[in-house]
């Protein structure tokens, strides 16, 4: 995976050009090491309609300096809802955009299991689009940041977290999914997270003692729908 959340300004912070510059050079080398390596693009925070923008900023960036389209051999997103806009919480606005807000969350948003479906939707299709179809896709990151006395208490977080992990176990489509996959949504993904220091509400160990926490009780317990599309 090269970068993370370039998107956002303190996270990798890196405008479209210049992140199309580091993709070549870092694919470049490690092909050059590895030619069997799978090189994924960076997840953008969250697959909105300015995230979006800014990727096709960065695809257009690499075909006008190198001439070919970007090669991508995994595609890669994160799935939180977080408020675009200028000096508000959230994921502010993408470096090099001149825009002052996107979509406008409300912080009771960050838990909307429509919201973070619709998204993982709207990630496919734009893959879709650009002939990207047959790669996989990796949800890298996704959960809860906001801590319990905004309204995400343990419960509601439990709920959260069994909610997404079932619509991605199970979430097809047979116009926009892998069809290497029969048809899923996403290939891979990842809860968020194991165990962060600055936003512990999803961590699913303790960073201090290491034990497990009651989420990471309830991780262990999950038990996937049946998959019923597929091989």
């Amino acid at each position: 995976m090269i970068g993370n959340e370039p998107d956002v300004a303190w996270q990798d912070n890196t405008g479209p050009e210049r992140y199309a510059e580091l993709y070549h050079e870092l694919y470049q080398l490690i092909k050059s090491a590895d030619p069997s390596s799978q090189i994924a693009i960076a997840g953008v925070s969250q697959p909105t309609p300015l995230r979006l923008a800014y990727l096709e900023q960065v695809l257009d960036a690499y075909r006008d300096r190198y001439g070919q389209p970007m090669p991508v051999d995994v595609w890669n997103v994160h799935g939180f809802v977080l408020r675009e806009e200028r000096d508000s919480w959230g994921v502010s606005i993408p470096p090099g955009s001149d825009a002052t807000a996107g979509v406008l969350y409300e912080i009771e948003d960050h838990g909307d299991l429509e919201a973070f479906q619709n998204q993982i939707v709207a990630f496919r299709r734009w893959m879709a689009e650009h002939g990207q179809r047959d790669r996989p896709l990796v949800l890298s990151e996704f959960g809860i940041l906001m801590p319990a006395d905004y309204g995400f208490g343990p419960a509601q977080v439990q709920a959260y977290m069994y909610a997404t992990l079932d619509y991605l176990s199970t979430a097809t489509d047979e116009q926009i999914g892998c069809p290497q996959d029969g048809d899923r949504l996403v290939q891979w993904w990842a809860w968020y997270s194991l165990a962060d220091t600055v936003y512990p509400t999803s961590n699913l160990f303790d960073p201090g003692t290491k034990a497990l926490t009651d989420l990471g009780r309830a991780f262990a317990a999950y038990a996937p729908p049946t998959y019923t599309n597929g091989p």
